[in-house]
């Protein structure tokens, strides 16, 4: 069943396709552009139509602008996301932060096994400078006092693989016992 209405916003006819039982609502909007302009009409405290520059693409915008918010700096949510990355990101920290695991992470897009986030363990970064070499996948960093993100060079050891890592762990839980 076609529906066929006008606008409310700016006047323009429609014509929307409906079956029977999608008919409880009425459409009053060509889009959600003008849903979102009848929405902010009608919204206390919002002056209409404030005219800026984006401070990303440059491009002129138009927008609501709240007495209680700062002046609108980006066209689009796009461009605020393109724009706060890396060093311009309000809660960046030099490239490090702590993964789920409590290990230190660096952003090192250069670095030869960053991964798809192009980060790197702090604790690997450490190792190879210590050892002066890039370490192998297979090799594993140990923290001695157990704190992931502890990673004083004389806090860490290196295996060349899990299984001798486990080892030590093993060997460790006997001493212990």
């Amino acid at each position: 069943m076609i529906i066929k209405y006008d606008c409310v916003v700016c006047g323009t006819h429609c014509r929307k396709s409906r079956s029977p039982s999608g008919l409880k609502v009425i459409p009053k909007y060509c889009s959600q552009k003008c849903h979102g302009i009848d929405l902010h009409k009608h919204a206390p405290g919002k002056t209409l139509n404030f005219k800026g520059v984006c401070l990303y693409c440059g491009n002129e915008f138009e927008t609501y602008k709240s007495p209680s918010r700062e002046t609108p700096k980006y066209c689009s949510l796009k461009c605020i996301g393109l724009a706060q990355t890396g060093k311009n990101n309000p809660a960046y920290n030099n490239g490090r932060y702590l993964d789920s695991n409590g290990y230190v992470v660096v952003f090192m897009p250069n670095h030869p096994n960053s991964g798809v986030k192009k980060t790197v363990l702090e604790h690997r970064i450490i190792m190879e400078c210590k050892i002066g070499r890039y370490l192998t996948e297979k090799e594993v960093v140990h923290h001695k006092d157990e704190i992931k993100s502890n990673n004083d060079p004389d806090n860490l050891m290196l295996f060349k693989n899990q299984s001798e890592h486990i080892k030590y762990h093993n060997k460790i839980k006997k001493q212990n016992g």
